[in-house]
Parts: structure tokens; sequence; C-alpha cells
């Protein structure tokens, strides 16, 4: 742990105590147990508390001074939580009677006083910076203001947004005949002002918070990839929306300096649940016949799709590569899912497709400043044949 978040650590734990300590103070003073109660401390160091049932099924919500002086005591609200961004307001909600008899919430926005700033007009409410809040009503999604304002019409599925680019990215759904769903995307800068319309059926900040991958598919996909279901015609935007990767391929990793893509061709899919990696896994399959190139960040192919693997090193131009290895996807109990390789034979290549090393070592080890090329291994992984093996100076 490095002396800085030595520091950060103990902070927090300082400040877990304090919050404590002050819990302890107002459950003695006030005569309360935990988990009688929901609180916190709000970013100006006053607790909060919602008592729920107190007067039958209404809310009794105070505000407590670090000293467990009770400043305000009231009913009015259902519940009342912090903001996590802004220091002179709270959210709080309201129960609303709905036709079929059930009730439901709406929120709102309250000073540090609890007094109404905005009405409890909204199913969801929360702040997303220091100068905007996302919205929902009816499970559609918009932007407000700082000062309540609406800037971006509630009328998207989701809303997106990204503090590198200092944009919102908003989901439109379509409908097509036949009840067929698909999507647009608009971009809007901070203050709700249209930038782009982006015609694709996702969009997101998943390779790097300056660049979109973009799936140039018919019908809408959810934000989440499941990488079990590989997703063609994946492609890559810059954050000025100039298409730098095609939306053409199956898998894109960006690093600093090359972007990989992986080309699924006649690829086909193979469930070997005797082999070894498949022990204890909660998916494993392989993928035969796909090829892996690289870009470099200006979209020129500068690896030909001709490799069953390629992976980054240290370096940042020089890859190893794996002509005839097999793919296969991994995910461990509890854990994500990663691309590997097994079999075939490794080699080494740099950005303008040289071979700095013949494929033809069966096993690698990486390290901090070296690569280890070598054919025989025991079962812990040690090299036996070091004498042969060969070593590359990163």
């Amino acid at each position: 742990m490095t002396p800085e978040e030595l520091k950060g650590f103990e902070e927090r734990q300082a400040e877990m105590q304090q919050t404590r300590d002050l819990f302890d103070l107002i459950c003695s003073r006030l005569n309360l147990k935990y988990g009688e109660f929901f609180g916190f401390r709000d970013t100006r160091g006053f607790a909060v508390l919602n008592i729920y049932n107190d007067q039958g099924n209404k809310t009794r919500a105070l505000k407590v001074s670090q000293t467990a002086e009770v400043l305000i005591d009231t009913h009015k609200y259902h519940s009342v939580y912090q903001s996590n961004t802004k220091r002179n307001i709270l959210f709080f909600s309201e129960l609303r009677d709905r036709p079929d008899g059930y009730n439901t919430t709406r929120k709102g926005v309250l000073d540090e006083n609890f007094e109404v700033l905005l009405p409890a007009q909204y199913d969801s409410l929360r702040d997303i910076n220091e100068d905007s809040f996302l919205a929902t009503i009816d499970d559609y999604a918009g932007i407000l203001n700082s000062r309540f304002e609406i800037i971006i019409p509630l009328k998207f599925r989701e809303i997106e947004y990204n503090e590198t680019l200092k944009i919102f990215k908003a989901r439109e759904q379509i409908i097509k005949e036949e009840e067929e769903e698909s999507s647009i995307y608009r971009i809007f800068d901070q203050n709700g002002m249209l930038v782009n319309t982006l015609e694709y059926g996702l969009v997101n900040f998943a390779n790097s918070p300056s660049f979109y991958t973009v799936y140039d598919i018919g019908s809408f996909c959810s934000d989440y990839v499941d990488p079990t279901v590989m997703i063609g015609r994946q492609g890559l935007l810059d954050q000025n929306f100039k298409t730098i990767i095609p939306p053409l391929y199956d898998l894109i990793f960006k690093g600093e300096k090359f972007i990989l893509a992986y080309e699924e061709r006649n690829a086909e899919v193979g469930r070997d649940y005797e082999a070894k990696e498949a022990e204890g896994s909660e998916c494993y399959y392989t993928l035969d016949g796909g090829k892996w190139g690289a870009f470099d960040h200006g979209g020129s192919l500068i690896i030909p799709f001709e490799y069953s693997w390629i992976g980054q090193t240290l370096k940042d131009d020089l890859f190893l590569i794996n002509p005839s290895g097999l793919m296969y996807y991994y995910q461990g109990e509890q854990e994500d899912g990663a691309w590997y390789v097994k079999d075939g034979l490794w080699g080494l290549i740099n950005s303008k497709n040289e071979i700095m090393v013949e494929p033809i070592y069966r096993h690698y080890q990486l390290y901090d400043s070296k690569i280890i090329f070598f054919n025989r291994q025991s079962a812990d992984y040690r090299i036996l044949d070091t004498k042969d093996a060969l070593t590359i100076h990163l």
C-alpha cells in the first residue's frame, strides 16, 4: 500500500469511527437502538435519521447535531436521504397512491432545513455531478440542472454521464414495424445542447472514457454485453464521433497505443466439458477459426488478421503472438470472465508485424521487464529447459 493509499484508508477509518461515535451518542441520548432507524451523516456532518412507522404508517425524520441535539423533528416526509455531491441539499420521498391500490413513492429535493426546493414528482432522483440531476418517471429518464430545470427531456430509456468527456449519452427507444425495438443515441453537452446523434444498436464507453464502443446491430442490445454471446459488427468511435474502427469486428480491446480486434469469420464454438479449464468454471467454451489483428489509434491496420491470438506486453510496440492456438473463454465462480488461448506455439512481433521471436515455443512467462520463451515446464509451472529458454528484455 502506497503512502497515499494508506493515508486515504486511515481517513476513511477515522470518518467511519466518527460516524459510529455520533450514532452511539444519539442512541444513548434519544433512547434508540440500532435497527430501529435508518441514518447517515450528511456532507456537513449532521446526522439525519428516518424512524419508520413512528406514528401509524408515518416516518419520523430527524436532523441531529454532532452533540446529539435534535434540530428538526418532522413527520412530513416518507424518507430523507443524502446527496452525494451537494452540501446544502437533501432528497426526500413522499407516498403516492396508485389506482391499483398499492403505494409507491415520488422523490424531490429539500434544503438543509428540510424545506421543499423541488416537490416530490419523480419516480427516482439523484445527483450525478455538481450541476446535474438524473430524474425518471415511468421508466423514462431526463436531466435537470442545478436550478431543477429540465435540460434533457424525460423521454430516454437510459442516460449515462461521462466525466472525462463532460457529455450525456441518452438512448431513445424506437419501435419499428411489428413492435421491433431499436435505438438512437443522442449526445448532449452539460447544458443539455444536442451535440450528435448516433444510430447504432448499442453505444457504450467499455473500452475507454475517451472512446465509444459501438455495435452496429439492427435491434437494441443491453449495455451489459454477455461475453458468452459474441455480438458481431463492433467498432470504435473517438471522442469527436469519428469512426476509428468500422463496426465489423467481434471483440475490441484498446491499449495505450494500439487497438486489438478479433474477427470471428467462420469460427466454431466448442463445449469441451471434460477439459482442464472447464473444471470449477461457471462458463467455459472454445472458439476456433477466428483471427486477431491490430490497429493504431488512427484506425490504420498495422497487423493483419492472421493470428489466433495477439497479446499486449509491457512494451507498447511488442506483441505476443500465437498463430495456431485455440481461443477459449473462461469464467470462474464469482469471477469476471476473460479470453485466453491454449496450445499452439508462442512468439513475438513488433508493431510493424516483424518477427522478433519465431513462434516455436510452447510456453512463455512474462515478468516485469522480460519475457522468457521455453518448451518444457513442470506441473507447478517451473521452467525445465532453462538452458534452451530464450529471454527477451523489454
